[in-house]
C-alpha cells in the first residue's frame, strides 16, 4: 500500500490565501509546539491555516451532534475548517491526536458567538 502524501505549511502559496479569505473570510495561522518543553515557541511547529465553519457545516455538525457521532462531528470540521498546512499530524492513522484536539480547539473558538449589548425597552 502506498503512503499516503501530505500537504506541508510551507507549500501554501499567497494564491492560496487569497483565494480562502475571498471564499471562507477571516482566516487564521495557527502554530502548535511539537515540543513541550519549547515555551518560547522557537523550535519545530506544526502550522495550520483554519477558519470558521459556515452556516451549512454547523447544520451537519448539528445534525452528527444529535447521533453523538463525535468522529464525525470532528472529521467535518477538520475537512471543512482546516484549509492547509502540515496535515500529517491530523491523520487518522498516523497523527498526532494532541495535534489533533488543539487543532479543533482552535476551530472551536472561531465558533463562539459575539458579546451581545442589550436593553429592555
Amino acid at each position: 500500500m502506498d503512503k499516503p502524501t501530505f500537504t506541508k505549511f510551507k507549500d501554501i502559496t499567497p494564491a492560496d490565501i487569497k483565494k480562502w479569505k475571498q471564499t471562507k473570510g477571516k482566516l487564521k495561522q495557527i502554530e502548535i509546539p511539537l515540543n513541550e518543553d519549547d515555551i518560547d515557541g522557537k523550535g519545530e511547529k506544526a502550522t495550520f491555516i483554519i477558519c470558521a465553519p459556515t452556516r451549512n457545516i454547523l447544520s451537519a455538525i448539528a445534525t452528527y451532534g444529535q447521533d453523538k457521532n463525535i468522529d464525525k462531528v470532528n472529521e467535518i470540521l477538520i475537512n471543512n475548517c482546516v484549509l492547509g498546512g502540515d496535515m500529517k499530524f491530523l491523520d487518522e492513522d498516523s497523527g498526532d491526536t494532541s495535534i489533533f484536539l488543539s487543532v479543533l480547539d482552535e476551530v472551536g473558538k472561531l465558533m463562539e458567538k459575539k458579546r451581545v449589548i442589550s436593553n429592555y425597552i
